[in-house]
């Protein structure tokens, strides 16, 4: 069954990978993405079968098929333009990067307890990534041609970009250690235990800076940087979103991230028709169209304080589910989709049972007498 099942997994990933390839890339149509991914399938069921009984190997090849489709975009990206060339490299380098360092840090992070692999894990890191990478490459290229920013990096005085440079560093910091507050008693260990944190995100501003003074002196465009940034974070953005589902069901055993998540998730969509509306909020006659940024913003602070006050879940996301049916009025519950997550996040924040439903059934046993059994020796 097990052998079975592995085959499955990586008989869908080749089919859609292949049916890409054959379809869009090498432009054959409806009948070149059925031969690209019946021949892509039946390859890798060949090369799965006797790797079946060498469960590291299996597993770099199953890393490995997940990444092609999400470097092959990159590489066949406006960004990159070399055609089916850069597709090709970009889907082999993404292939082997993954087949080499994916297997070593996901088993790293099962070991220590930060991470759960659920039984359709390939599929779900093959379809995660190569959507959010598809995504993020098409928000990142019409984000670079929607704004004048090399008019801006040149306007903006460097004191004032160093500035937000530095307050977003202190934010990150400050955030950092109240995290790390969790697991120590003294704000001064917390301090002390998010150093190296704080070191890399002092080295992380030094850079923005550098490239903020090289923009707003000239010496290089916003155009010609995107050309490399642009793929590079796209790619990251694609692994991260997979990745995080994971790290979240780890995470989720200790405090409701999940359920939380999902609630920051629909109080951005409300949030985004809120403030499209903003504009009419001064016409007469305009109601309650106020209430989706009102809406958004609570559902924001609401799922933050659950991650906070564990023990409270139950009132919080009562309230997170008030705040999500509330956002049907005035913000059309974030175009439908927003008001639905946030009940569905809710839901998952009131019905969340980890630690601390162990810990207070632990808390609730009967306290241990001070006093001595009594002994048959004992009298009167």
């Amino acid at each position: 069954m097990r052998k079975t099942f592995e085959m499955m997994q990586i008989a869908v990933i080749g089919a859609l990978t292949g049916a890409f390839i054959g379809g869009i890339v090498l432009r054959g149509g409806a009948g070149g993405a059925v031969w690209g991914g019946s021949a892509l399938a039946v390859v890798l069921a060949v090369v799965v079968w006797p790797l079946l009984e060498r469960p590291t190997a299996l597993m770099r090849l199953k890393y490995g098929t997940a990444a092609f489709l999400p470097g092959l975009l990159v590489g066949g990206s406006q960004w990159v333009s070399f055609g089916v060339v850069g597709a090709a490299v970009g889907g082999m380098a993404s292939s082997a990067l993954a087949a080499f360092f994916a297997p070593r840090m996901i088993i790293r992070q099962e070991e220590q307890g930060r991470y759960i692999r659920t039984r359709f894990h390939y599929v779900w890191m093959f379809f995660g990534a190569s959507m959010a990478t598809f995504f993020a490459l098409n928000v990142l290229f019409a984000a670079e041609w929607a704004a004048p920013w090399q008019t801006w990096a040149g306007s903006i005085s460097m004191a004032v970009q160093s500035s937000i440079v530095f307050a977003l560093v202190l934010l990150g910091y400050v955030i950092c250690i109240s995290w790390k507050k969790r697991k120590t008693e003294t704000w001064k260990q917390a301090r002390a235990s998010a150093r190296r944190m704080g070191r890399v995100l002092l080295a992380g501003g030094m850079v923005a800076i550098g490239a903020a003074s090289l923009f707003h002196y000239g010496f290089l465009s916003v155009h010609t940087a995107s050309r490399v940034a642009g793929p590079l974070l796209s790619y990251i953005l694609g692994w991260l979103l997979p990745y995080a589902v994971g790290w979240l069901l780890a995470a989720n055993r200790h405090r409701p991230v999940l359920g939380s998540m999902l609630s920051i998730i629909g109080a951005i969509f409300v949030l985004i028709v809120g403030i499209s509306v903003l504009p009419m909020l001064l016409l007469p006659g305009s109601g309650l169209m106020w209430a989706g940024v009102v809406t958004g913003l609570v559902m924001i602070v609401l799922a933050i304080l659950s991650i906070l006050k564990p023990q409270s879940h139950v009132t919080i996301g009562s309230f997170l589910i008030v705040a999500s049916i509330l956002s049907f009025v005035g913000a059309a519950g974030g175009l439908i989709i927003g008001g639905i997550i946030g009940l569905l996040g809710g839901a998952l924040v009131v019905g969340w049972s980890g630690d601390q439903a162990k810990k207070s059934s632990r808390d609730s046993s009967p306290p241990i007498s001070p006093l001595p059994p009594p002994s048959s020796m004992m009298t009167g």
